[in-house]
């Protein structure tokens, strides 16, 4: 399943005060902007693995301590866009380039290249959403959604996607989706094995 290639990197933790998307809004830390990792793997001491989260060139995050943050998304941004399919229905589009970053978070999996192994990872709803969330590679196939697959993660993988945030109609206020994350491999990992992740559409 090929995906687009990682580029720069880099984060923001908020936007200008008065904007919709500042931080402590929706979590600890509103990540409005940069390179992110929801799923990087890590292998502290080979062959054991770690599922951390990466955001820019920051410290890895323990899964654990993923409630302190939220994933903006800003519809201002020229990255989102609402997309209508059927009557009122439709989905906030999240780009898949490198370009993302600068005005949302752009948001793909990771897996070091120092570590062996592969694994694959799953995301599913973490309680009542809007609608399905579901990932798509540059060539417009579907590689993972919140109802069902996998995506296979070895070593040296850094993968983003399109993001598909879909929902019932074009909301006036902010939209919540909590999803997990999970990483199977027969590899040992010294940390757990899922991780729990907030996304935030803001009209």
């Amino acid at each position: 399943m090929g995906a687009f290639a990682a580029g720069a990197c880099g984060f923001l933790l908020a936007v200008a005060a008065g904007s919709p998307a500042q931080a402590g809004v929706y979590a600890t830390n509103d990540i409005t902007a940069g390179h992110i990792d929801i799923v990087n793997i890590e292998c502290p001491s080979s062959p054991t693995l770690a599922l951390t989260t990466k955001i820019g060139s920051g410290t890895p995050i323990n899964p654990v301590d993923m409630h302190n943050y939220a994933f903006v998304y800003d519809d201002l941004s020229t990255a989102v866009t609402w997309v209508p399919t059927t009557g009122t229905a439709g989905y906030w589009k999240i780009d898949i380039g490198p370009a993302t970053q600068s005005s949302a978070p752009w948001v793909g999996f990771n897996f070091e290249g120092s570590c062996p192994g592969s694994g694959a990872v799953w995301m599913s709803a973490a309680g009542a959403n809007p609608g399905d969330v579901r990932l798509f590679n540059s060539a417009g196939s579907q590689v993972l959604g919140t109802s069902s697959g996998t995506f296979t993660l070895g070593s040296g993988a850094h993968n983003h996607f399109e993001w598909r945030f879909y929902a019932p109609s074009k909301a006036t206020t902010a939209q919540t989706y909590n999803l997990y994350f999970g990483f199977s491999t027969s590899a040992p990992l010294s940390t757990q094995n899922w991780l729990a992740a907030k996304f935030v559409i803001v009209p």
